[in-house]
């Protein structure tokens, strides 16, 4: 019997509008226990993962699928790269993974156990890793710190949105491919630019979050005193205002054909001004605080910035142009995070599931993170110019060696160069050198001159902080 053109046509349509699956990673030789092991353990201390398994282990009663192998299995997923769960199921099966013995398990009986298992327990791992980094810290980007010393703490400021969710349910389907809906959610991050780890870490449910409602509780957690640098995105006089009053410094872009009216000329000259400003000169749009309005003409273009810093003796026209150029750390580590890490492909549907992906990923990243600093400073290099892709690979090829080396992070900072861990090529897409003559052009700095006491003025301008009504419940990392 013939099979029907249009329902063989309908079958080729339906194939067609399935999810494009994530893309498969080739696998290297089969790898033994030990070699797997000794990958794992040596990041992540027995004792750090025994302490967040003992805090766990109560509140779950026992299993083939116990904590101690979900824990590991997860750690195993993001440090391998794996492209789907099932890979970590058949190396159960197999006996592959670190300390642990042949697990007879199903990927359906895995995928359940990741529903059942809280994601505060991979948080627990994820805070207790960024404590231990953080009290046994070592190297860090002193260049970056001494560019404002006063300051106590130097953090980026920026949203991330998560992307679509790979495995679709019902739920999912009846939305269009792309729409919002499909999305993981959004992370607002603070990171620390002088080490380049994530200080606190917000994750919404909602997609179609605006980056200015997270802002504000990841400052709460990180306290005053602290200089915070961010884009555009958060351009907006109520949070200029905020961090004003709630004692924080911060660097970031003046945005086109705002109005603002100049309360004191500071240095005024054909590469470099400087003055006191009002933002928003129209009774309908009015900042509450003065600001200080940076402006240096590089490459025939004026670059604007704006701080609340008044006395350009405290922070220097060429310590705000290179703060807001560390923005871009926050960039690189987005996207070290999604291609590097994984995170670019949520496995899991459920928030349960999505924060559990998250919270390994991010442990991952800080030590890793912590390992790029060690290595810089071994071999001489800029903090910046060691690949993570290149160290990704030299971790996946430590687990092959026949031959037990040295411990992974010895064999990775004394053979740095060997093992090409250094960025080879890269190519500048934006300045980041300041030219010498407008450098010239603002050093030294002008004293602040004598000024009237500048009272806050009443604000004009509506608040943008999302309404009660609809907002979604925020989970905070808590890592301050």
């Amino acid at each position: 019997m013939k099979r029907s053109k249009r329902r063989e046509r309908s079958r080729t349509h339906s194939r067609s509008m399935l999810p494009t699956p994530a893309p498969f990673i080739a696998a290297g030789p089969e790898v033994t226990g030990t070699a797997v092991g000794d990958r794992v353990r040596q990041l992540f201390s027995p004792g750090l993962v025994h302490e967040v398994l003992a805090s766990a282990k109560g509140e779950y009663r026992q299993r083939l699928l116990t904590i101690e192998v979900v824990v590991l299995a997860m750690l195993e997923f993001v440090l391998g790269q794996l492209a789907a769960f099932a890979e970590i199921v058949d190396r159960l099966r197999a006996g592959a993974i670190p300390g642990l013995p042949t697990v007879e398990v199903t990927p359906s009986a895995f995928y359940k156990r990741l529903h059942a298992i809280s994601h505060t327990t991979f948080l627990d791992l994820l805070r207790r890793v960024t404590m231990r980094l953080r009290e046994s810290q070592t190297h860090t980007r002193a260049w970056v710190r001494d560019l404002a010393p006063f300051a106590n703490g130097l953090y980026a400021l920026d949203d991330t949105t998560l992307d679509e969710l790979v495995r679709r349910t019902p739920s999912l389907k009846k939305h269009p491919k792309g729409a919002m809906e499909t999305l993981g959610g959004r992370l607002g991050c603070a990171l620390d630019i002088v080490t380049g780890k994530f200080a606190e870490v917000l994750y919404d449910p909602d997609s179609k979050a605006n980056e200015k409602t997270h802002a504000r509780p990841l400052i709460e957690r990180l306290g005053a005193g602290s200089l915070y640098v961010f884009d555009l995105g958060y351009f907006a006089f109520p949070f200029l205002d905020y961090l004003s009053e709630h004692f924080c410094y911060f660097v970031t872009r003046m945005r086109n054909k705002t109005s603002y009216e100049v309360v004191q000329e500071l240095a005024s000259g054909p590469l470099y001004r400087d003055s006191l400003i009002w933002l928003g000169k129209h009774r309908a749009d009015r900042a509450e605080h003065p600001v200080r309005l940076v402006e240096l003409l590089v490459g025939g273009t004026w670059y604007r910035y704006l701080t609340n810093l008044w006395d350009p003796r405290l922070l220097g026209a060429p310590q705000i142009w290179a703060l807001y150029g560390q923005r871009w750390t926050i960039e690189m580590s987005f996207a070290a995070v999604k291609r590097s890490l994984g995170l670019a492909y949520l496995r899991l549907s459920h928030q349960n599931g999505i924060l559990i992906q998250i919270w390994c990923t991010l442990a991952v990243y800080q030590i890793l993170q912590d390992l790029r600093l060690d290595i810089a400073v071994s071999n001489g290099w800029n903090e910046d110019e060691v690949s993570w892709e290149m160290l990704m690979r030299r971790i996946g090829l430590y687990a092959h060696r026949s031959v037990s080396p040295k411990p992974l992070r010895d064999w990775l900072v004394q053979n740095g160069a060997r093992l090409f861990l250094k960025k080879r090529g890269t190519r500048r897409r934006r300045i980041t050198r300041l030219p010498d003559a407008v450098g010239a052009a603002c050093d030294p700095p002008q004293p602040l001159p004598d000024l009237p006491l500048i009272l806050p003025r009443k604000p004009r301008q509506g608040d943008h902080r999302r309404s009660r009504k609809t907002a979604r419940a925020m989970i905070m990392a808590a890592l301050s």
